[in-house]
């Protein structure tokens, strides 16, 4: 009977041990800097033993209770990981699917009513401009032709894309998924964030833990582009119909303007995606030498480029479709002083 006493007391005993203390890591404290000490063998004091702290398994350090420095550069250390770690699963999420967009209960409600209205929209539009060729006709002008063919061209287009909208969509989303999933197989998603803080650790000292940091704010604001990008899809999936139906009108056609701003957001996702997925695999290249920085700023370097590149493709898209207005109100100019000029 004490035997049994005993044995319940040691194990609850070791049952209290185990709650209390906490985890324990496979790997010793200073076995990652055992392993590449040749490595660090140029590198500050300050850092050895700050490396000598680190526990790869973990991903994190193993601070003093008064050593406040360590405790810092940990936060960031931990805040960057975090991060990282958070970003590693939303990524594959980014990639647009059709059953994203097409027949999506939240979309597909308001897409619906935009529906209905295009088709009064169209009927008031051909109304308006039948009245305006056979006015044109009567008053004997020599470009009535030219803009009656116009029109006709004008109103089987959107007559088309409205009776296949949804379809044409769905062809589209279906084609930049595929090339979206190809450019994320890229990337070797085996220990990545594992492998990218081990590379950035053999980096420029203690300044390699703000990089981690900084890297993972960056990663998190790229992730809100993407998904930004994927509203505005959204968007204009659901306001696609009024501006088709708009095509035949020339003061208000709204449907060069949706088809290249739908066009510019698959261009802009796919290669904000390319210029990540560098980023990434440059960052997976570990350094040749303590203080090899090259791969580091490199990858800093294209995820930057990823996050201004919605700035400058939409920079490229408003100059582009600036031009074109100042073209067509030239055109129109110049007709009416031929006009007035008969």
């Amino acid at each position: 009977m004490k035997i049994t006493k005993w044995l319940m007391s040691f194990v609850l005993l070791l049952t209290l041990a185990a709650t209390i203390s906490p985890s324990v890591s496979f790997a010793d404290e200073g076995d990652y800097y055992e392993q590449n000490e040749a490595f660090f063998e140029n590198a500050p004091e300050s850092y050895k033993d700050f490396i000598k702290k680190y526990d790869p398994d973990e991903r994190t350090v193993s601070c003093g209770r008064f050593d406040v420095s360590c405790h810092v550069y940990k936060i960031a250390l931990d805040s960057g990981v975090s991060a990282m770690d958070f970003i590693k699963d939303l990524m594959k999420k980014t990639v647009i699917s059709p059953t994203d967009i097409v027949g999506n209960p939240s979309y597909e409600a308001y897409k619906d009513g935009i529906f209905a209205l295009s088709k009064i929209v169209l009927a008031i539009f051909i109304a308006f401009n039948a009245a305006k060729i056979v006015s044109l006709r009567m008053a004997d002008a020599d470009d009535s032709a030219t803009v009656w063919n116009e029109k006709i061209v004008s109103i089987v287009v959107s007559a088309f894309f409205l009776f296949v909208y949804d379809s044409i969509i769905e062809w589209i989303l279906h084609a930049q998924e595929l090339m979206m999933h190809e450019i994320i197989d890229t990337i070797s998603s085996e220990n990545l964030v594992l492998n990218m803080i081990t590379n950035i650790l053999m980096g420029p000292g203690l300044f390699s833990i703000i990089v981690i940091l900084i890297i993972g704010i960056m990663l998190i604001v790229l992730m809100l582009q993407l998904f930004y990008r994927t509203a505005f899809v959204a968007i204009l999936y659901i306001a696609g119909p009024i501006a088709i139906a708009t095509k035949i009108n020339d003061t208000y056609n709204f449907f060069d303007f949706w088809l290249k701003n739908f066009i510019i957001a698959f261009i802009t996702l796919a290669l904000q995606l390319i210029a990540i997925a560098v980023g990434i695999n440059q960052f997976l290249i570990p350094p040749s030498y303590f203080g090899d920085t090259y791969h580091l700023f490199l990858g800093s370097a294209f995820f930057i480029l990823s996050m201004t590149l919605p700035g400058l493709l939409g920079q490229w898209g408003f100059s582009t479709g600036s031009a074109r207005s100042v073209a067509s109100g030239a055109k129109t100019a110049v007709k009416m002083m031929v006009m007035k000029r008969r």
